[in-house]
Order: C-alpha cells, then sequence, then structure tokens
C-alpha cells in the first residue's frame, strides 16, 4: 500500500491543483494526502474538490521535514511517495518503482529530477537551447555514479520510501536544513540500499529568477555546513568507506561553482 504525501506551505493554488490531480490519477492503489502546512482555507477546499485527504498543522516545527513526519503519523502505507507541490509525476511512476521494495533492504528509490522551465543561467544568458539545466550535472551523472555503492541521495521529492525504515530512524531527520540527504544518509548508515532509477518520472520547476535561486542554495550550503560540523559523514558509524567519501563530496558540492561552469 501507497500513501502519496505533497507538502506545502505558500505555494500558488495553481500550482499544487496540477500536482495533486497528477498525483490522484497515478495508476497504482494508494492514497493522496495534502500536508498543509499555511493551513489555508483555500487548500482545504482544493482538497475537498478533488477528493484527497487534508492535513494541516498548528505549527511549522521543523518545516518541510516536520510535516512530512506529520503525515506519516496519520497515514499508513506500507510505502511513501513524497512530492513536492510542483512536481508532476507521470501516471505510471509507482508501477515502475514499487517493485525493487521486494528487496527487504532497499530504503528508497529515487528517480532524477527534471525541470520543464528554464534555470536562470539558460534564462538570463539567452541560452536556453544551448546550455543543459545546472541540476543536471548531479541527476544525470553524478547520481547515476553512485548507484553501484548505493551510495545515492534522498533528493527530497519524487522518491518512494519504505515505511518502516522511515519509522527506524525516527521520521524524515530534523538536525539540518538539508533534511533529505541527512535522512539518506542515516538509512544508508542502518545497512539500508537505495536504488537509482534512472528514468524521468516527474517534471518540475527550477527557481524562477535569481533571488530564488540564491535562497535555495544558500539553505542548501547552509545545511551542508551544520551537517558536516554535527553529523560528518566521514565519521559515521554503518557508512562504507565509498558512502563516506560521497557524502562528504556532497556538503562541499556548492563550495565549487567551477564544478558546473566546466559542466
Amino acid at each position: 500500500s501507497v500513501d502519496i504525501l505533497i507538502p506545502t506551505y505558500n505555494e500558488p493554488v495553481d500550482m499544487v491543483r496540477r500536482t495533486l490531480l497528477a498525483a490522484r490519477n497515478v495508476d497504482y492503489a494508494h492514497g493522496t494526502w495534502l500536508l498543509d502546512d499555511g493551513n489555508r482555507p483555500e487548500m482545504a477546499a482544493l482538497a475537498r474538490e478533488l477528493g484527497v485527504h487534508y492535513l494541516a498543522r498548528t505549527d511549522n516545527t521543523h518545516a518541510k521535514a516536520g510535516n512530512v513526519n506529520y503525515g506519516l503519523e496519520n497515514s499508513g502505507g506500507s510505502l511513501v511517495f513524497i512530492l513536492d507541490c510542483d512536481h508532476v509525476p507521470v501516471s505510471s511512476f509507482l508501477r515502475e518503482t514499487v517493485g525493487f521494495f521486494q528487496d527487504p533492504k532497499v530504503a528508497f528509490v529515487q528517480p532524477p529530477h527534471h525541470f520543464y522551465n528554464p534555470d536562470c543561467y539558460r534564462k538570463n544568458l539567452y541560452l536556453e537551447d544551448e546550455l543543459a539545466n545546472e541540476q543536471d550535472l548531479f541527476f544525470r551523472v553524478i547520481q547515476p555514479g553512485r548507484n553501484p555503492s548505493s551510495s545515492a541521495i534522498f533528493a527530497g521529492s519524487a522518491a518512494v520510501l519504505r515505511r518502516s525504515a522511515l519509522e527506524e530512524i525516527g521520521g524524515c531527520q530534523t538536525l539540518c536544513a538539508i533534511e533529505d540527504l541527512h535522512t539518506g544518509m542515516v538509512l544508508h548508515a542502518k545497512g539500508y540500499r537505495s536504488i537509482f532509477y534512472e528514468r524521468t518520472m516527474s517534471g518540475a520547476l527550477s527557481p524562477e529568477n535569481f533571488m530564488g535561486y540564491l535562497v535555495q542554495r544558500a539553505r542548501w550550503t547552509r545545511g551542508g555546513v551544520q551537517l558536516f560540523l554535527l553529523r560528518n559523514p566521514l565519521f559515521q558509524t554503518g557508512l562504507s568507506i565509498t558512502q563516506r567519501a560521497h557524502y562528504f563530496a556532497s556538503l562541499l558540492y556548492f563550495f565549487h561553482g567551477w564544478i558546473r561552469l566546466v559542466f
């Protein structure tokens, strides 16, 4: 059984509607949950209109991680499919991914993220057709290279996870600003495997202006520093040497812009 969890806070109704419609029409038995940390009447009305479950917290503790954990507490599927509210899945998403969980050691399956609008570099340089999306470096080159050593990271959205594995580690981790990478690292340290499924299964939005880009990357970089200081993967018990190296590289990723410039 599968629960689709869609956390939202202040995003436009039309954006959330598009994701809910696609999630509702995924052709595998599931429940769809709208997790509204904004506690907005228009979101409650949207959930009623589309016939999906609606949950809202009384506070915003631990932001997205806390919101997802609240969704876990109030749902019961053996698998959870987490979608950011701008990620629109293809209808076959679950049919193509749930089979991996026949292996009891698989904790999560992560396909790549695909962005259907140009990122700010491509748009501002007028090179939308010449440049690849900046995040393709990570999702098309780095993540597949980590698959053989079970080091692919949980990217926070468009991924299916085993509920029992999440419950074993206390749900989504709340120690730092990059809860997704940290959660995947703890699952790997517990001996679970990950699968990076090299197939485009959803479409999402890149930040649409440079300020949005800076806010996003500042959070990711801040989270990397927090994790480096508080739960450094080089010293994380349970990780293989290869996994430690890959996770350590992830913490440094946003300090090295020249890599993406070469890409």
